[in-house]
């Protein structure tokens, strides 16, 4: 009964995240896309409309204002130790891989992406890939913690996704969570023979689920804590993990094909440089 409860008040904005779906502005018709026979072009251009035209800021990451006080100074902290590991961990890559220092960037830009992408979620928010698990992979978790931590801010500061008082734990849900155990889930089918592809595979389905498995129970610790709560922290986290499943399940499986997908093209096109990052040897299997 109480998770009943719990559903009914999700659906009416007891997250602070769900939106009037009558404020939503649709995407205007445009005769310029008839003129535009490229569907790669058309699709271009609809993304950057979708990013530039002003719309209500949908919850991506955990919503500003969800974690206050002490505990939002406590995940803040943690975000700063983070991104001090992530920084002498990029020390470190640049001094061992001189001339793949590009891949930095290219990895920040992912994560930034990516982790930007809005799918809408069953309860009126938005959901989204992560892109950590694959940058892990490639240049390791302790660059994937600085890289997702100035991804964080920046579309905190631009986007309205996330928030400076929630960053701290979108850190640790995307970076520390996801990037880690989508490394050491790839690490660990690299052990035991698995070709590339199905490596990364199981690397972007674990980080996502991760990902998604800790954000839920950062959110139902916050609001079962918060004062007078109407709910506990197993009726939340039931909430929860129930809105978000019909999403995130496809957005997992979709990552884990990606991720998968990607590696195994890399091996194919450049393996010199999976080599060089002692990520895969070349003469490995693909």
């Amino acid at each position: 009964m109480q998770v009943n409860d719990a559903w009914h008040g999700l659906r009416h904005g007891v997250l602070g995240v769900v939106r009037d779906t009558s404020e939503r502005r649709k995407l205007p018709q445009l005769p310029v896309l008839r003129r535009i026979k490229s569907f790669a072009q058309r699709g271009v251009l609809l993304w950057g409309l979708v990013i530039c035209l002003p719309a209500p800021a949908y919850a991506m990451h955990i919503a500003e204002g969800i974690i206050t006080g002490w505990p939002a100074l406590a995940y803040t902290l943690i975000g700063v130790g983070l991104m001090g590991v992530g920084a002498r961990g990029i020390q470190k890559f640049q001094n061992e891989f001189p001339d793949r220092r590009p891949l930095i960037g290219m990895g920040a830009a992912i994560i930034f992406f990516i982790s930007l992408i809005p799918i809408p979620a069953f309860t009126g928010t938005t959901s989204h890939p992560c892109g950590t698990p694959l940058i892990a992979i490639l240049l390791g978790p302790r660059v994937t913690f600085a890289l997702t931590g100035i991804s964080l801010l920046l579309q905190a500061a631009f986007f309205a996704h996330g928030g400076f008082g929630t960053w701290g734990a979108n850190l640790m849900a995307l970076g520390l969570v996801g990037g880690t155990f989508g490394w050491s889930a790839f690490w660990v089918a690299r052990r035991m023979g698995l070709p590339i592809l199905a490596a990364g595979c199981a690397g972007g389905l674990i980080g996502d689920i991760a990902t998604y498995a800790f954000s839920g129970i950062v959110l139902a610790t916050a609001l079962s804590t918060a004062p007078h709560p109407q709910y506990d922290f197993g009726a939340y986290l039931a909430v929860i993990y129930a809105a978000y499943a019909p999403t995130q399940i496809p957005i997992a499986i979709g990552e884990m094909l990606i991720t998968g997908l990607a590696l195994r093209h890399a091996l194919r096109q450049r393996p010199e440089v999976l080599e060089d990052l002692k990520v895969w040897p070349s003469y490995a299997k693909a």
